[in-house]
């Protein structure tokens, strides 16, 4: 790859980073193209040279912070398997930081009512999702499971960023991590279904 080919690689890989983090900041909707590139430290100008449009980065956005969010699993679960995943995801540090890490909590009704691009990047997130979640010691039992685990997940963090700043926020994602380490899903004791 000659050095310009090398150049536009890292601006297109600079501008899917900018418009990651202003996406699940600030919404698909109120992301303006001028704002992404402004984040990126470029002129809107130039954002045609790399995408058709704005679906393309949106896509491309979702697939990079659904990626983030795989590989922070996946070291949570290398270390202390099903649990320790739960706890990363829930933590007080997720549902607190300006830019959460993963794109269902931030903008998932909004990936539900993009452009077929954007749902399908969504989806091909939560195919890997589910298939990193399932992988290891310790794991769900079965794709359901890991289906029910994550949307409870996703589910809590939605509302404990809904009611930050008061002990109804904690008292979600402390519930939510309590049943998700008691159920069979996760490593604590398993219970029977009825």
């Amino acid at each position: 790859m000659g050095r310009s080919s090398e150049e536009a690689a890292q601006t297109r890989k600079t501008i899917v980073a900018a418009a990651a983090d202003h996406i699940r900041r600030t919404g698909i909707a109120e992301a303006s193209l001028a704002d992404i590139m402004a984040a990126a430290g470029l002129t809107h100008g130039g954002f045609y040279r790399h995408f058709r449009n704005k679906e393309q980065l949106v896509a491309e956005a979702i697939s990079a912070a659904g990626t983030h969010t795989i590989e922070t699993i996946t070291r949570a679960m290398a270390k202390g398997g099903f649990d320790a995943a739960v706890d990363a995801y829930l933590a007080k540090s997720h549902r607190d930081a300006r830019t959460p890490i993963c794109p269902f909590a931030a903008v998932g009704s909004d990936m539900a009512r993009s452009a077929s691009e954007v749902k399908a990047a969504g989806a091909d997130v939560l195919e890997r999702l589910l298939g990193n979640l399932g992988d290891g010691e310790a794991r769900p039992a079965t794709r359901a499971d890991a289906i029910a685990a994550f949307a409870t997940m996703i589910g809590a963090m939605i509302l404990a960023r809904i009611a930050s700043g008061t002990s109804l926020s904690d008292e979600v994602l402390e519930s939510a991590k309590d049943h998700l380490h008691r159920s069979a899903i996760g490593n604590g004791p398993r219970r029977k279904r009825k």
